[in-house]
């Protein structure tokens, strides 16, 4: 652990990045049949995409020369499969979790999947079907800040930013939330 500052002036300690320079390869967690032998069972249980098992193969203080035999190994025997991890991912995450077509994007860009790939299996979205979802959850949000808001301004811009930041589409948004707006809030009139 490295400490930033004092420890008896309430720094919080940090703990120090691994490099690949400053890891011992000298004592890896696993050998490389362990290791190929555990990706297996963790593949055929879930989806994995090839940077997780790069993940998984640091964290186990592999050497880097090793990672590629059991890459190319867990892909010819269909453990690991981009396409299907993809699919997977944006089944999960749309359904799921409510995330957005872009969001999801940006989520297997972040991942290191191939954009072709990406496109493919951002086809699996319904459009009808998310524009259903995206409804429901600003009207969910909407009855959720209303109070909280200190006027319609405020709420339809926290609404928006919450929108947008699920990954859903500038337009989209702008248009379900002006429709849900009109119907289901009314701003407050102040009493004379």
């Amino acid at each position: 652990m490295v400490y930033y500052g004092d420890e008896e002036f309430g720094y919080k300690r940090v703990r120090e990045r691994r490099r690949p320079e400053n890891i011992d390869y000298s004592q890896p967690a696993k050998s490389a049949e362990q290791a190929l032998e555990s990706l297996m069972a963790t593949c055929a249980r879930c989806e994995r995409c090839i940077s997780d098992v790069r993940r998984s193969l640091y964290r186990w203080r592999m050497r880097p020369e090793d990672y590629e035999p059991i890459i190319a190994r867990l892909v010819r025997e269909r453990f690991v499969d981009e396409g299907r991890y993809a699919r997977a991912y944006v089944r999960d995450k749309a359904n799921g979790s409510g995330w957005g077509r872009r969001k999801i994007e940006l989520g297997l860009r972040a991942k290191g999947i191939p954009k072709e790939i990406i496109d493919e299996a951002l086809t699996e979205i319904e459009p009808e079907r998310q524009a259903d979802r995206l409804e429901t959850m600003l009207y969910r949000r909407l009855v959720r800040e209303r109070d909280k808001a200190r006027s319609a301004y405020d709420l339809r811009t926290k609404l928006f930013r919450w929108a947008v930041g699920r990954g859903y589409d500038f337009a989209e948004v702008q248009e379900t939330l002006e429709r849900i707006m009109a119907e289901n809030y009314e701003p407050e009139t102040e009493s004379v």
